[in-house]
């Protein structure tokens, strides 16, 4: 157990390593948590010139792993990339987004939108993962919940490091913000943290139920998304 976490995270780590700076940043406040008889371990990076990264990790139980991987990007055009991946004995789940946090959707923006889409759609005959509606769908451009089996574990990390691929090579021809974008952006970002403090989500709700929701608002800006460190 735990070597398709490991998988995921040493991939996306050193795919990030070879294309940017990616700096540590130590926790003290928030660097583990305990959900549910499991231990949760933080690692946050400013990924230099892109933004704030999030791993999240669990691997102390004989019978469940899971990860989170958030790259929240402040200086491009680019959409919130999100990961988490649950492994279990028998089966597990893989949910993969592509948040429209951005200054505007342009053409550049719309054909890379296009090719995460493509990506996802080469595997679909993974099953897929029922997932209630909620308040976020709208923002999300792309997205994929699919149920996972030890078998195509495999199959897993190659739509993983496609789609972080794919982030990459849109960061790479993307222009910087101007101040103005900057400011639009960051905005949308702020405002999808406190939306998701204030209305909920799958893992929000467990984060309010442990810290509370002011502490967990503090969680989320400083650690996850990060956007007070990232706010001019």
């Amino acid at each position: 157990m735990g070597e398709c976490i490991d998988a995921c995270i040493n991939a996306g780590l050193e795919m990030l390593k070879v294309n940017y700076k990616v700096v540590p940043i130590e926790q003290e406040k928030f660097g583990v948590f305990r959900i549910q008889a499991m231990d949760y371990r933080v690692s946050q990076y400013e990924v230099k010139e892109v933004g704030n990264l999030l791993v999240m990790s669990s691997k102390n139980s004989e019978t469940m792993q899971m990860m989170s991987f958030v790259l929240t990007p402040y200086f491009k055009n680019l959409p919130l990339f999100s990961t988490d991946y649950m492994c279990m004995k028998e089966n597990g789940c893989f949910i993969n987004e592509i948040y429209r946090l951005v200054s505007k959707e342009d053409e550049c923006y719309k054909r890379y939108i296009e090719k995460f889409t493509e990506n996802i759609e080469k595997h679909n005959q993974l099953s897929d993962m029922p997932v209630k509606p909620s308040w976020y769908d709208s923002l999300r451009s792309v997205s994929m919940a699919k149920a996972t089996t030890p078998a195509n574990e495999q199959e897993i990390l190659e739509v993983f490091t496609e789609n972080l691929s794919t982030f990459i090579a849109m960061e790479k021809e993307m222009p910087i913000l101007t101040e103005e974008e900057y400011q639009i952006k960051w905005q949308k970002t702020q405002k999808y943290v406190e939306e998701l403090v204030a209305n909920g989500g799958v893992s929000t709700d467990v984060f309010k139920a442990i810290l509370g929701p002011e502490k967990t608002k503090e969680f989320f800006e400083t650690v996850f998304f990060a956007s007070s460190r990232y706010k001019k």
